[in-house]
């Protein structure tokens, strides 16, 4: 069941959401202002993402006449809810490598990566997690991608009215990583750029992208932060990030 976690006034993190591999799950998050409702990634599934925009809406004192959602990758533990917040109106803001990634055209038929995404997840499901297809079907709905509205390359603030977003590009894991600072609250939304008490996924690079992981592990230690909403694992503090080091570093003198 996911948990859901008050962190400041208006800032919430939101742990144990549907992940196929295991108990550890996926997380999210989202902050609320007078006139902003801002989520942080859609979850996997189009019940999760239900639950997560229904969380935002029953917290906010007002109605709000904004609707905001930031994908921190491209990932489908991710974003497989983004239907939910875009059939709800929300503007939906990623860097530009996921628009890239999203609107990729692959072999035989050239399809969109938008459109087949969800097929290749379910085939995995089933070949690798010991899921029926109707099960699976089943756990993640009807799920349908979109294209971000907005994308951005570089580092980028947004005014929010409860403070400022940092919007910062932290790449390693994958090329359209990113993480979402809110200063006031001290908050880091970390995305799979911070794992809490657990290997980091590390398969889908070698070590030039470890490299540049650390790189990215290092710009955010620079930050105040509270409290850490990493991609998987509890909210944690500051400390994480060197562990994360730490791990990457033991991983490259192994190669």
């Amino acid at each position: 069941m996911p948990e859901l976690h008050r962190l400041d006034k208006g800032v919430y993190g939101v742990t144990r959401l549907f992940h196929p591999a295991g108990d550890f799950g996926v997380n999210a998050g989202f902050l609320i202002s007078q006139n902003k409702i801002i989520h942080v990634d859609a979850s996997m599934t189009i019940s999760d993402g239900e639950w997560l925009l229904s969380q935002s809406l029953e917290k906010a004192i007002t109605k709000p006449s904004k609707l905001l959602l930031i994908l921190t990758h491209h990932h489908s533990d991710h974003i497989f809810g983004i239907r939910v917040f875009k059939e709800a109106g929300a503007k939906i803001i990623a860097h530009e490598k996921t628009k890239s990634f999203l609107a990729f055209r692959t072999p035989p038929l050239f399809r969109r990566i938008l459109d087949t995404y969800k097929p290749f997840i379910l085939k995995r499901m089933v070949k690798s997690m010991d899921y029926s297809k109707k099960e699976a079907e089943k756990i993640l709905g009807d799920v349908k991608l979109f294209l971000p509205d907005e994308t951005f390359k570089e580092d980028r603030e947004m005014d929010f009215g409860n403070g400022i977003l940092h919007l910062i590009y932290t790449p390693g894991h994958v090329p359209t990583e990113i993480s979402v600072y809110h200063s006031t609250s001290k908050t880091l939304f970390a995305g799979d750029t911070v794992y809490e008490g657990m290997p980091l996924t590390t398969r889908f690079g070698g070590p030039k992208q470890w490299k540049q992981w650390i790189k990215s592990l290092e710009k955010l230690q620079q930050l105040e932060i509270k409290n850490i909403v990493p991609g998987h694992g509890k909210i944690c503090g500051k400390e994480e990030i060197q562990r994360n080091i730490e791990y990457l570093e033991n991983l490259l003198r192994e190669h």
